[in-house]
């Protein structure tokens, strides 16, 4: 118990530590955008079109709380009544715990969305960093794929690696969608995915340390 602690703390630390590193690393050039930023949201709206634009309106909406919570809290209270009390508190925490961080640290670094562009999703907060689009579909992704492989998965390895490809795809293109609707900015989306899978690894560490769940 008492190295699942450190485990996480570390986690977690290194989560606020991402999130400090990259503020201080946007901050840094006073005078505009990192290269980084500024060439994303360029390329991004080279390749604006009106069937991208429609794709990525409609897949953005996989990284919202909305879209995200109903399943999570069916597939939390379906744990729940199958007697896995520490997989369903994992799950509804991983989803819960990131929407939280994502937007109380979008108040603390108040960064505001890119402006060079108009964006083509509307947005709640006028605020960026980092992504809740990205922070929230990487750690329900991942949350997911750690109950599964924690359950010795039932099929085959091919099957596993297929499921992994295809999670790991939906992250991406999430991802990749807050930017392309130039609602964010690049280093807005790899910290959020960046603190998403430490924020999460952190939860398996504090909540699954114990051992592999039963099968069933």
């Amino acid at each position: 118990m008492r190295r699942g602690a450190l485990q996480a703390a570390a986690w977690w630390l290194a989560a606020l530590a991402i999130l400090a590193a990259a503020a201080v690393w946007i901050g840094a050039d006073g005078a505009g955008l990192p290269p980084l930023d500024r060439r994303g949201l360029e390329l991004a709206g080279d390749w604006r079109g009106p069937v991208l634009d429609a794709a990525f309106l409609g897949l953005t909406r996989l990284g919202s709380l909305i879209v995200l919570l109903p399943p999570v809290s069916a597939a939390a209270i379906l744990l729940w009544r199958r007697g896995s009390r520490a997989g369903a508190g994992f799950l509804a925490l991983a989803l819960v715990g990131a929407a939280a961080l994502a937007h109380l640290a979008k108040e603390l670094f108040a960064r505001a969305r890119p402006e060079a562009v108009p964006g083509l999703s509307p947005v709640v907060s006028s605020l960026s960093f980092p992504s809740a689009h990205a922070l929230q579909i990487t750690a329900v992704a991942l949350a997911v794929f750690v109950l599964l492989a924690r359950r010795g998965w039932g099929w085959s390895a091919a099957a596993g690696w297929l499921l992994a490809l295809v999670v790991a795809l939906v992250v991406v293109v999430v991802g990749l969608s807050r930017i392309y609707l130039q609602v964010h900015y690049p280093s807005d989306v790899l910290a959020g995915m960046l603190v998403a899978a430490c924020w999460v690894l952190g939860l398996r560490a504090a909540m699954l340390a114990a051992g592999p769940a039963r099968r069933g």
